[in-house]
């Protein structure tokens, strides 16, 4: 099923503003949304973050989207829950609270900074969520997308990672977005109980018909739910030059 379709279907709701922070100095780690946050965290508090498995070196060309990434970074598309969204989807719109497809918490079990985010699968038939534009922002000068993705569970045995676009134009109300998807087991990943920290070439979803001089979402993970509890682990999700 295409994710245009999909996407008709799951619709979105937006997780709560205080999950999103704002921005620090673009070339300093960002720790401002764990404010509040850390005691809901399983486990003892560690301030000192992992050693990243790419880290950020200044001067490095390094795009954040505005969530699963707190390290350093060259520039920010931040979630302002205005025209830059993340959501969990639903199964209908019409019951949004009562039909959302996961839940999410912060772990401490992650590849950088203080927290990754645990996504938690619901008692629905599919899981999703993304980070939705509602206007077009250009990302051609950006090649590759780093992530990565931690699970032992049979729901996140596939995970699909689609990207959107959709030429906006003046005076006209936003067209829907066509999908564009992959499978993240082609890039390394394994619903093994490991991290994988994937590199995923751009022009594989150009390749795919994708214009990212139009992108309407550079994020959105999704698939079939076996069982309600499985869980995912997300984090280090940015975007660098060649």
């Amino acid at each position: 099923m295409s994710l245009k379709r999909r996407h008709l279907v799951w619709t979105a709701a937006l997780l709560a503003s205080s999950l999103v922070g704002g921005c620090a100095d673009p070339g300093d780690p960002d720790y401002s949304n764990q404010v509040g946050l850390r005691d809901s965290i399983q486990g003892p508090f560690d301030p000192f973050p992992p050693v990243a498995p790419d880290p950020y070196e200044p001067g490095e060309e390094r795009l954040s989207v505005g969530y699963f990434y707190e390290g350093g970074r060259s520039e920010t598309i931040p979630i302002n829950t205005v025209t830059t969204n993340y959501f969990i989807f639903v199964v209908d719109l019409n019951r949004p609270g009562q039909t959302l497809t996961g839940g999410q918490d912060p772990s401490r079990d992650r590849l950088e900074g203080l927290e990754s985010i645990k996504f938690t699968t619901a008692e629905q038939p599919f899981w999703g969520s993304g980070i939705l534009w509602e206007e077009a922002i250009d990302l051609s000068e950006w090649t590759t997308m780093f992530v990565g993705f931690k699970s032992s569970d049979a729901s996140f045995e596939r995970i699909d990672l689609t990207v959107q676009s959709a030429t906006t134009l003046p005076n006209v109300p936003p067209p829907e977005a066509n999908g564009f998807t992959l499978d993240v087991r082609s890039y390394g990943y394994s619903n093994d109980g490991e991290w994988h920290f994937l590199e995923i070439p751009l022009q594989d979803f150009i390749d795919r018909g994708w214009d990212p001089a139009n992108a309407r979402s550079p994020f959105i993970i999704g698939g079939p739910t076996l069982q309600s509890g499985h869980t995912l682990l997300i984090d280090n999700l940015y975007f660098t030059k060649d």
